[in-house]
């Protein structure tokens, strides 16, 4: 055999060797891309999980305090800033239009939502607090039947 035959056979060798590894790395990328595709996949399903597991504790509280409110154990203004809050709150593909659905805890909640709570109103003076309390029954009294029948809408809320 001569010089250029041998080199022949251990250059097909060497095209044979880096094709078969050629073969091996691209299997290898391809299982690469299928194990990150699922692994993206089994997260948005988790994503989805725990979005829907929030949305039911959401839906649940917003029974709760409605219910709550029927039975007039929860005043009708902090219903209003609750579940607004609570349905705004809501991951829904179509959020809940609040203003056109519940247009009573819409309106209560726009009436109250800037006035003080808790610590807040302790750096009021007390007339001002006496006036925003009695602005506040005012709105409570002109609202309630409202709040009361869209609570009963609420006690049964689903998405």
């Amino acid at each position: 055999m001569n010089l250029q035959m041998i080199l022949a056979i251990v250059a097909v060798i060497v095209i044979v060797a880096l094709a078969f590894y050629t073969g091996f790395l691209l299997n290898k990328i391809k299982m690469q891309k299928a194990q990150a595709l699922l692994i993206e996949k089994n997260q948005a399903e988790f994503k989805k999980q725990k979005i829907q597991e929030r949305n039911d504790n959401i839906v649940e509280s917003i029974r709760f305090i409605a219910k709550a409110t029927m039975q007039k154990q929860c005043n009708v203004s902090e219903a209003a800033i609750r579940l607004t809050v609570l349905l705004e709150t809501l991951q829904l593909p179509q959020p809940v239009n609040i203003t056109s659905d519940y247009p009573a805890l819409s309106a209560m909640f726009e009436k109250v939502k800037d006035m003080p709570t808790h610590e807040e109103r302790k750096n009021h003076p007390v007339k001002e607090i006496k006036m925003m309390d009695i602005k506040r029954e005012v709105f409570e009294a002109e609202m309630e039947d409202a709040i009361i029948k869209e609570s009963a809408l609420l006690a049964e809320f689903t998405i």
